[in-house]
């Protein structure tokens, strides 16, 4: 069951989450000049949700004997 403490942490974490994504999203509205000026990343730099996600699962398993 979940406890007041998790429920907090989770929507803390979501607002957090949230606002980054908002955050992003206005940025990759700008020019790509001012992009350039502000030294926001070109978006073939950002790496990609899925990127992250396979990445995780490419990792090698180490088990040990």
């Amino acid at each position: 069951m979940f406890s007041y403490s998790h429920i907090i942490r989770y929507a803390r974490r979501w607002r957090a989450n949230h606002q980054r994504a908002l955050m992003e999203r206005t940025m990759l509205d700008l020019p790509i000049e001012l992009q350039k000026d502000i030294g926001w990343p070109a978006p073939r730099d950002l790496p990609s949700r899925t990127a992250r996600q396979q990445d995780l699962h490419a990792r090698p398993a180490h088990l040990h004997p």
